[in-house]
């Protein structure tokens, strides 16, 4: 299926169960014993993963096109824990353009199990 190219198009969105690749670091907030102190529900998953997540979006979206001449801006908002399914969407932004070097511009954002935006980001990608 080609990827989505017009406005408002919205990318086939991946479900993922969260890992916690930090779990063994103790003392830290992604540690459950630490993070439940500081009034967490547990260890939270590491942002650079979340983020990650939105990337993958974009990797199984766009393919080899997503890996060179590319941009990616996000930013964590709420914690992600470990086995607490989240939704990655992407919404097209901007359509490909001869005025804009031919690039999609995508709206990422992961969704907790409960609605609420954990990450959000906007990448770009030269088709």
């Amino acid at each position: 299926m080609p990827a989505p190219m017009a406005v408002d198009s919205q990318l086939p969105p991946l479900k993922i169960l969260p890992v916690n690749s930090a779990s063994e670091s103790k003392g830290s907030i992604h540690d459950d014993e630490k993070a439940r102190a500081m009034g967490y529900k547990g260890g939270l998953v590491p942002g650079v993963t979340v983020l990650g997540y939105m990337s993958r979006l974009m990797q199984e979206t766009f393919g080899a096109r997503w890996q060179s001449g590319s941009t990616f801006h996000g930013r964590l908002r709420r914690p992600v824990y470990e086995g607490a399914e989240v939704a990655v969407e992407g919404t097209v932004v901007e359509a490909p353009a001869p005025g804009n070097d031919n690039t999609v511009t995508v709206e990422l954002k992961v969704v907790d199990a409960d609605g609420v935006v954990a990450a959000f980001a906007q990448a770009t990608c030269r088709v």
